[in-house]
């Protein structure tokens, strides 16, 4: 039984939402390729995920549209995209935090969250325009092509607001300071770094640091972790959980200089000083499997899951898989009595399954019961 010795207990008090959310908005325009030539005129990959100027991004959409023809709209974004699926699986008390512009696609972006329900708290920036993505799908491939727009400008100054506050929650860190009180999860994602670092170590200080409330982070892609080097060691370093896939993780694994990714884990999780918890690191590989890492000073555990088969013919967009894989272990991890990271990782693959059977990251009506699921590997062994 995997980490049953932890307190993965997650309560706040009635005046604060259990988990607070950061990240972009985006509008997400799918539609389906008939063949590669959109790719190939615009320089894209097929399974690629990048931003691109403003211009760039509106001439590929025109394109898209008009040469594929039935564009499907949905909100986009991975914090937001873990956000709606919380949400539909049942998750009331959370609140996500971003920014939109003053134009058509933020009053669509808006209408849409309050008709699911979550509750938000997001800042409209009258000079900026509203994110947006083109998701070029191809089978189980997709090329993500975003610019965010006004998610770029996002203020700290709205976060550490009255109103914004009143929102988060009233509670400061000091009053979170005995291990015993109330556990709270603030999430970060990777794609919100950029022009926001400032943000994000004002939500460390402000809420996690030295309390018992979980920083909880995803890479999201390579080039963040590349390109924003000295920020996402930040994060990575004092986050208490992170997500990310497995070329992600190799990605960083290289920034540190580890011969691979069980090194980079190791290197990670001995200097994690938290009472009764352990840093917790979770690796998916796609179809393939799911690697978990956890563990605190001296204590490492590195152990390897199956993802649940699913037909070919079944896969229709796989957009937002790990986001929806992130939504469901937060959902179990947040939910249950006494979980266990099994658990965690495998309600993930269950939603995560539903979620790449239709377009956008949007979860059915009803979810499966959670299918079996076995270690591939014994402790501290990765294949």
């Amino acid at each position: 039984m995997t980490n049953e010795n932890d307190d993965l207990s997650i309560t706040s008090c009635d005046r604060c939402p259990r988990m607070v959310a950061f990240g972009n908005i985006l509008l997400d325009i799918s539609v389906e390729l008939k063949d590669g030539k959109i790719l190939h005129d615009f320089d894209l990959k097929p399974d690629d995920q990048r931003e691109v100027p403003a211009d760039k991004l509106a001439a590929l959409v025109s394109v898209a549209v008009e040469t594929c023809g039935n564009p499907i709209y949905n909100p986009g974004g991975s914090a937001l995209n873990t956000c709606r699926i919380l949400r539909a699986l049942g998750e009331k008390n959370i609140i996500f935090c971003g920014a939109v512009g003053v134009d058509e696609n933020g009053q669509i972006l808006q209408q849409i969250l309050k008709d699911c329900a979550l509750n938000t708290c997001i800042q409209t920036l009258p000079d900026e325009m509203t994110g947006t993505c083109m998701c070029l799908i191809s089978g189980d491939k997709r090329s993500l092509n975003a610019n965010i727009g006004a998610s770029l400008h996002f203020k700290k100054e709205f976060v550490s607001s009255r109103w914004c506050q009143s929102k988060i929650g009233v509670c400061k860190s000091a009053a979170h300071t005995n291990i015993d009180e109330d556990v709270r999860i603030f999430y970060i994602e990777g794609y919100f770094v950029p022009e926001k670092f400032h943000i994000c170590t004002y939500i460390y200080e402000q809420y996690c640091k030295g309390t018992a409330n979980l920083l909880v982070t995803n890479l999201n892609a390579s080039y963040i972790l590349q390109e924003f080097t000295t920020e996402m060691r930040f994060l990575v370093e004092h986050a208490d959980l992170v997500f990310g896939n497995l070329a992600e993780f190799i990605a960083l694994a290289q920034i540190y200089n580890c011969d691979d990714v069980d090194a980079l884990a190791r290197l990670l999780i001995k200097p994690y000083r938290k009472h009764n918890r352990n840093k917790i690191l979770i690796a998916t590989d796609g179809c393939r499997s799911v690697r978990l890492y956890y563990g605190a000073g001296s204590k490492f555990v590195a152990e390897c899951y199956p993802v649940p088969v699913i037909q070919g013919n079944l896969v229709i967009d796989t957009t937002g898989a790990g986001d929806s894989f992130v939504a469901g272990f937060l959902y179990k991890f947040m939910n249950d009595e006494s979980p266990t990271l099994v658990d965690c990782i495998r309600y993930g693959c269950k939603v995560a399954g539903k979620v790449i059977r239709q377009v956008g990251c949007n979860l059915p009506s009803s979810v499966p019961s959670s299918p079996s699921i076995a270690p591939s590997a014994k402790e501290g062994m990765i294949p």
